[in-house]
């Protein structure tokens, strides 16, 4: 199917779904309020992650382009510094890649397989990096839901702009219910995504992306009957040890700050 057939009915979807719990919370009447920079900067950089990913899965592997696209918590880690100013130490930084690392031994990429369309891996990689960080900078006053459904707005414009150069097939019902359950999860997802940047630190959320991985490895084996190898096995521990640990070091942290006398005026 053409990529801005998929997103465009995936986003209508969301849309749909998103739209249905703003006005079961009765949030609607903040969405026009709610336009802004950056809500604007997280949508359009939220569609071109989608976009990019979605183009790129259709010509690599799946292994290359996770490996790729997993990189987003480096680069937003780095991107984070370099903005925003925000301290990482030298343990966070070993932490982050040593996730990395272990993502490289659950997919093994192929170096062979590095070309234009892992560029647009690279791509997706850098506009979730983006769009996360841009998260950082919306009004906390706004309501995670609200800032959901301006993505998925975002999401169903692209695939509607994408798709006039698209020749749309009809979807069988199989994939129809497919592309439903995607926008459920996507709908979730995005929440989730979004209250837990709003939350805590960029450098403490961004290495449990890897945690991916471990989902990836559990619907393999359930779903199709795949387990992993010993190397699989190996980056799994190195994707989560890294997230525990660097949780464990901003708990460190924080501790010590509240531990630190303040200066009498």
């Amino acid at each position: 199917y053409p990529v801005g057939e998929v997103m465009f009915v995936r986003g209508l979807m969301t849309v749909l779904m998103i739209g249905t719990a703003l006005v079961w919370l009765r949030q609607v009447h903040l969405v026009p309020r709610a336009m802004s920079g950056p809500i604007v900067l997280r949508s359009l950089f939220d569609a071109m992650a989608s976009a990019t990913f979605i183009t790129a899965l259709g010509h690599m592997g799946i292994a290359e382009l996770s490996a790729i696209v997993l990189a987003s918590p480096l680069i937003m880690t780095m991107l984070a510094v370099v903005l925003f100013k925000e301290p990482v130490g030298w343990r966070r930084w070993s932490a982050i890649i040593v996730g990395l690392v272990g993502t490289l031994f659950v997919v093994k990429p192929n170096p062979a397989a590095l070309d234009v369309w892992a560029m647009l891996g690279l791509g997706a990689a850098l506009g979730a990096a983006c769009r996360d960080l841009a998260t950082l900078r919306i009004d906390r006053a706004i309501p995670t839901l609200v800032i959901s459904i301006f993505s998925a707005f975002a999401l169903t414009a692209t695939g509607f702009l994408l798709g006039l150069n698209e020749i749309w097939v009809s979807l069988a019902p199989k994939e129809f219910w497919f592309l439903a359950v995607a926008a459920f999860f996507y709908s979730v997802a995005t929440y989730l995504l979004v209250l837990a940047f709003r939350s805590v630190a960029v450098s403490v959320v961004s290495p449990f992306r890897y945690a991916l991985l471990i989902w990836t490895v559990i619907a393999g084996y359930v779903v199709f009957g795949d387990f992993p190898d010993n190397w699989s096995l190996a980056g799994a521990a190195l994707i989560v040890g890294s997230g525990l640990y660097t949780l464990h070091r901003e708990t460190v942290r924080h501790r010590f700050l509240s531990a630190k006398p303040t200066s009498e005026p």
